[in-house]
């Protein structure tokens, strides 16, 4: 529940009775087959409207308050008349005639106080999609990403090793239930007992209202984006006395630097750091604890050993061949852990899904990620971000992300985002946006041109920023990444 509200939260006991008693009105009321959306941001009701949809056999869907009303009425208009529960204080935005019925939250509340029971062999299972992400598409219509009930069961399997049972745990549950990243301790976190916390809106608006909140929250895991800690990380008090029982971070969504990882350590000496990797097309398939050693000597950072009952294969991007250790190329994920495809849309899912037989002859579900890495002599998987990040500029292929990273490799820049500035369909230069180390120079004109000098020695001159934008912090989206379409 909330961080200081005890209204917004629900015991283990509560939570199971609501989500029973809901289940079995959804039973009887929701489209036979179609997914229930959850329309709100945080709140302990959302969680009993995913545990009643599931126990009554349904995917659910969930979609922020913060989305655009015609960005909602296209998700209603995929789905096809679902059934709303509104969780939101601030009314549905979308357009009633696109559902089957939208219940407000007191309706959602009272149904799940009568006390309606749902037997075992209604819940969720195999096939069913266990939920449906539409994930945010950076261009076109968000795509609905459908998981298999049987490929949440195999993640739990892999990631409930961040969970061990204790009677203490208590999670970060920051991240947007629209985004894949909210599962890593929903569905782990829930099956170990551990109390998820989540900020109130209010909490979240301001550094110094969420450090008193995670100051009470006696948090032991912490799950987020990397840009999220790097934000907690600029304020010196975030550190082990703010608290004192976090022994475990899970990063994941972005790539993760080095510096932050040392500063990390650094603040949270007693701390275990992983970075994880996953597309929301197949859940996360990777991990790897990051010590100091690894931190100074290894950039990029891995981003990890495989779940077992996950194989990563790296093909060239033109040829499509198998490539071997080391080499660079695109990868494709196979296995347990794989969705379904997108909602409604076989076009879109036959380009990146598909079978693929594993060593054995046994047939795997196979997606092709559109991120470029390689698999280390120890199996190590390395993500460089993504493929189409990458520009041609006066005829020479330029990695983005390339960029990014020599620019962070200078002292006196923090963070770096790269984008291309094109002019009639074709590149014509660099914008560097920048993050300085020490917050109170100016970003002015003279330190632009120093450091491009700085730059000039470590990659080729087709490869410097034209122009550098100076900003004391980036734009975050709902997902806590950093939000390269505000920035643009």
């Amino acid at each position: 529940g909330g961080g200081s509200s005890e209204a917004n939260s629900v015991s283990y006991a509560e939570l199971w009775d609501k989500s029973d008693s809901l289940a079995a009105y959804l039973l009887d009321n929701a489209p036979v087959g179609k997914p229930v959306v959850v329309y709100g941001h945080k709140s302990a009701l959302m969680l009993v409207s995913f545990v009643a949809a599931i126990k009554a056999g349904l995917t659910y869907s969930p979609i922020d308050v913060a989305y655009p009303a015609d960005r909602v009425n296209d998700i209603l208009d995929q789905i096809g008349k679902p059934l709303v529960l509104d969780l939101s204080d601030c009314g549905f935005t979308g357009d009633e005639d696109l559902t089957a019925g939208v219940l407000p939250e007191g309706v959602v509340s009272e149904i799940a106080g009568l006390g309606g029971r749902i037997d075992p062999s209604c819940w969720i299972k195999d096939d069913t999609p266990f939920y449906l992400l539409f994930t945010s598409g950076s261009t076109g219509r968000p795509k609905g990403v459908q998981m298999p009930s049987r490929c949440a069961d195999a993640f739990l399997r892999y990631f409930s090793r961040f969970f061990p049972l204790r009677e203490d745990g208590v999670s970060f549950n920051r991240v947007p239930y629209t985004f894949d990243v909210s599962l890593f301790d929903l569905i782990p976190g829930l099956a170990a007992g551990y109390t998820l916390y989540a900020l109130e809106a209010e909490e979240e608006s301001s550094m110094k209202a969420s450090f008193e909140a995670l100051s009470r929250s006696d948090m032991t895991v912490w799950i987020s984006t990397p840009s999220y800690v790097e934000m907690c990380l600029a304020d010196p008090l975030f550190n082990a006395e703010l608290l004192p029982k976090l022994d475990t971070f899970v990063l994941c969504g972005e790539v993760f630097r080095n510096a932050t990882a040392l500063k990390m350590l650094e603040r949270f000496p007693g701390a275990k750091v992983y970075n994880t990797y996953g597309p929301t097309e197949t859940q996360a398939v990777s991990d790897i604890l990051i010590d100091e050693q690894m931190a100074h000597e290894i950039s990029p950072l891995p981003v990890g050993t495989m779940n077992p009952e996950m194989k990563a294969i790296i093909r060239d991007v033109d040829s499509g061949e198998i490539l071997g250790c080391g080499e660079l190329g695109e990868i494709y994920l196979a296995g347990a852990t794989v969705s379904a495809g997108y909602y409604g849309r076989p076009d879109l899912t036959e380009r990146v899904f598909g079978e693929i037989n594993l060593d054995g002859g046994l047939s795997a579900r196979c997606y092709r990620t559109g991120d470029k890495g390689f698999v280390d002599e120890e199996g190590r998987l390395y993500c460089l971000g993504r493929l189409d990040f990458q520009v041609k500029i006066n005829g020479f292929r330029v990695e983005l992300g390339d960029v990014e990273q020599a620019l962070t490799r200078l002292p006196a820049i923090k963070e770096a985002v790269v984008l291309p500035k094109e002019r009639d369909g074709r590149v014509v230069h660099l914008v560097a946006h920048v993050m300085l180390e020490d917050s109170s120079l100016e970003g002015d004109l003279s330190t632009a041109i120093a450091l491009k000098k700085q730059l000039s020695s470590i990659v080729p001159e087709y490869m410097i920023p034209k122009k550098m934008v100076f900003h004391r912090e980036f734009p975050l989206n709902n997902n806590g990444k950093i939000d390269r379409k505000a920035l643009a």
